[in-house]
């Protein structure tokens, strides 16, 4: 699929730029820029670089000048992630790597949905594909991960009352329900436009997958703070709910 013109010049500066800072091995590309789903408005755009060793300090601290130049171009572009992983720890789903987030270098790993996702859909905008040492992913493997993921990240956010009065909790933790739903039991990755037409599924209101679509879309929904409060216990509702549902089920290939 062929990217936005702007957004292909833009990683085309980025790659140059980044050959300069660090020894690239390869640079790829993955999620909504990739499968047709991407939204100027709303999506990230989602990197992985992969340098010869992990960056030390000095590094690091071009690395961060270099995305926070190219950032102030705004829009997507202040939105593009990168996760820093050193060429021979593809494979490695449990190691730490720098991660360029927002404006700041913080750490995270290369998790298996991320390996998934990059297998299935994923370009080079740098070196050979696909990505020398990436691990193969089984639906098991996936499926298992999505459950530990409902489990031990979104259950205890689900704890966090004030974390579902934010706009951007409620969009991604409600479309985290039907994206897990089609791993589990189609063994299928979906886009987040798919699974926003899928909410009903899991008893969202048509009222409030509106408003979920339209600030996808980049549309400025009018939420009052008494609607927030409202909106949060029946958001904390579902997503308990939900999560309880797709753990507790068996997963199907």
């Amino acid at each position: 699929m062929d990217l936005p013109p702007d957004v292909s010049l833009h990683l085309d500066k980025f790659r140059d730029r980044l050959l300069k800072v660090v020894e690239l091995r390869g640079l790829y590309l993955y999620g909504s820029l990739t499968t047709g789903d991407f939204s100027p408005s709303s999506s990230d755009i989602d990197l992985i670089a992969v340098p010869e060793r992990r960056p030390d300090r000095a590094a690091l601290d071009r690395l961060k000048s270099l995305h926070l130049d190219l950032g102030r171009a705004g829009g997507a572009f202040a939105r593009l992630n990168c996760l820093y992983v050193a060429a021979g720890t593809l494979a490695d789903s449990q190691r730490l790597h720098p991660y360029w987030y927002g404006d700041r270098f913080t750490q995270w790993q290369l998790k298996l949905m991320t390996m998934a996702e990059l297998a299935r859909s994923g370009r080079a905008v740098y070196g050979p594909w696909p990505p020398t040492g990436l691990r193969e992913v089984s639906l098991a493997g996936l499926q298992s991960h999505v459950r530990d993921d409902l489990d031990a990240y979104w259950r205890p956010m689900v704890a966090r009352p004030d974390v579902w009065l934010e706009d951007r909790w409620v969009d991604f933790g409600l479309v985290t329900l039907p994206r897990a739903a089609a791993v589990l039991h189609e063994g299928e990755l979906i886009t987040k436009s798919e699974a926003i037409g899928r909410l009903a599924d899991f008893g969202v209101p048509a009222w409030l997958s509106d408003q979920i679509r339209r600030r996808r879309a980049g549309e400025d929904v009018s939420v009052t703070e008494p609607q927030r409060h409202t909106r949060a216990s029946l958001v904390r509702k579902i997503m308990a709910d939900g999560i309880r549902e797709l753990t507790a089920c068996e997963p199907r290939g």
